[in-house]
């Protein structure tokens, strides 16, 4: 059986541009493989049961085999929820139906606020990196001091206002 090497710098790159989650974070989770045990049984789980269907060129939603909460336990780890969360969005539409059987209700309720969250922090990323490029640096600034600077607490603070806050759920 061929593994996926989810370790690889052009795995991390397309989890980065598909993802909030950085090149550098995807590989620092994928270097907790090496040491941490539930992480290790998680992945043995995955390539054997799921990488071979999920990495299909075309998914035939009725051929995929049933998984349901095979990943129950682990998701309860760090580690395998994080590895699955980022898979999960990477994931059409017919595979994140069948990845959501591995786990149980309230997984999957866990699961679909952290892709709410992610979502919204990837819009937040977005704004906070490129909202200040239609501002021409050199007509709004006093002796080379931005003028528009104070501006940058406004715009995160109406950021994090819009995402509302109070809906992010831990497990």
């Amino acid at each position: 059986m061929n593994f996926i090497n989810y370790s690889s710098p052009a795995f991390a790159k397309k989890v980065a541009t598909h993802t909030f989650c950085g090149a550098n974070a995807w590989s620092n989770l994928m270097s907790w493989l090496e040491v941490d045990k539930p992480f290790q049984d998680f992945m043995q789980l995955w390539q054997e049961k799921i990488a071979p269907y999920y990495h299909q060129e075309e998914v035939n939603p009725t051929s995929l085999p049933n998984i349901e909460n095979i990943f129950v336990e682990h998701f309860e780890q760090l580690y395998p929820a994080q590895f699955f969360l980022r898979l999960y969005q990477l994931a059409n539409s017919d595979l994140r139906l069948w990845l959501a059987s591995s786990i149980n209700t309230k997984q999957q309720e866990v699961l679909y606020y952290w892709v709410k969250d992610s979502k919204a922090d990837k819009d937040k990323g977005y704004i906070a990196d490129n909202w200040i490029t239609v501002i021409d640096k050199e007509k709004f600034n006093y002796k080379g001091t931005p003028i528009y600077a104070s501006l940058t607490a406004e715009v995160f603070n109406t950021i994090g206002k819009l995402t509302n806050n109070n809906e992010k759920r831990v497990r």
